[in-house]
């Protein structure tokens, strides 16, 4: 599949006219997307559509960020243009690089400014260039305007959101697609963002939720899906919660709970108080990287996390049970 562009007419890539624009309100924050191909603004569209729905009184004020792709040919002409090497991605200070093969990314984030050079080859891999591309930086470049990354999955229900923090298999996705199929809204599967500047909200980009192939012994309607290797090598079924209706995605939410997922096999599911204090503490220094970016505004956006009402659920061998009791906690 090739992708049509306009090419520069030198080398470097610096003359390549970026006349596609599309603004979209990313988290609220105005986002400028510019390139020199058409077909790179329309994955843009699409991937940010949601969010091209979002109220005026919620998208802030001030001058938009941006992020320019420019697709170029590696080199010359005659190099192959296949992009089946991973990203590599890197970060010093306020400045972040990334790389795959002939295509490379940076964005300067206290100037809101990020460029991508990409090869027609990934522009055409449309869900590598969203995930890699437009989502990575856009996301990025919104991040240091108020919206602090949190690595956890979301479910809102009742207008109130529950965050699931936990460690990496303590069951998140699956209690995330067991709230889902319950009734539950999805706000985001792994990253939630936070604003403070107008009050506590939530924010989430919600998509597929990646559950590990023994999925079908909970959820039998999942039998029928295939797993696929993501591009983090691991092996995992990806369920589409919009086949559920798009009623079923949000993007915010002012109510939060915060809810610290363990694993307690052969026991019945249990939620219980923790104090504030402990659940500051346990999000106020994060360590995997991306979400360590911003780690000096990590104390005060747990602070008013926790404050807002914070659990310790242990989840048993059934996930529905662990699902009622959240449901009882987003009744009031």
């Amino acid at each position: 599949m090739r992708t049509s562009f306009a090419p520069a007419a030198d080398l470097l890539g610096q003359s390549a006219p970026l006349d596609e624009v599309l603004e979209v309100p990313l988290l609220g924050v105005p986002v400028v997307y510019r390139s020199n191909s058409a077909a790179v603004i329309a994955t843009a569209a699409s991937a940010f559509q949601r969010w091209r729905q979002l109220p005026p009184a919620l998208i802030d004020a001030g001058p938009a960020a941006r992020v320019d792709v420019v697709v170029h040919l590696p080199g010359s002409a005659g190099l192959p243009l296949a992009h089946d090497e991973r990203f590599v991605f890197r970060a010093h200070g306020r400045t972040f690089l990334a790389a795959a093969g002939a295509s490379v990314l940076t964005a300067q984030l206290d100037h809101g400014y990020a460029l991508a050079f990409v090869t027609p080859a990934l522009a055409a891999d449309e869900a590598s260039l969203r995930r890699n591309v437009l989502e990575c930086l856009g996301f990025l470049l919104v991040n240091m305007r108020d919206r602090t990354p949190v690595h956890a999955a979301g479910v809102v229900r009742n207008g109130r959101a529950v965050l699931l923090v936990g460690a990496s298999m303590a069951g998140k996705s699956t209690l995330c697609y067991a709230c889902v199929r319950a009734g539950f809204s999805l706000l985001a599967e792994d990253t939630v963002c936070v604003s403070l500047a107008r009050g506590l909200r939530v924010w989430g980009h919600p998509g597929p939720i990646h559950l590990l192939p023994d999925a079908p012994r909970f959820f039998p309607e999942l039998a029928g899906i295939e797993p696929r290797m993501l591009a983090n090598g691991k092996l995992k079924l990806t369920v589409d919660v919009s086949a559920l209706g798009s009623e079923r995605l949000v993007t915010h939410a002012e109510r939060v709970a915060l809810c610290f997922v363990e694993r307690s096999s052969g026991q019945a599911s249990r939620l219980e108080p923790l104090p504030a204090v402990e659940a500051a503490a346990a999000l106020s220094d994060p360590r995997e990287p991306g979400f360590d970016l911003l780690r000096d505004q990590a104390p005060t956006v747990a602070a008013a996390l926790a404050a807002s009402g914070a659990y310790r659920l242990r989840v048993g061998s059934d996930p529905g049970t662990a699902v009622t009791l959240l449901k009882h906690l987003t009744d009031s």
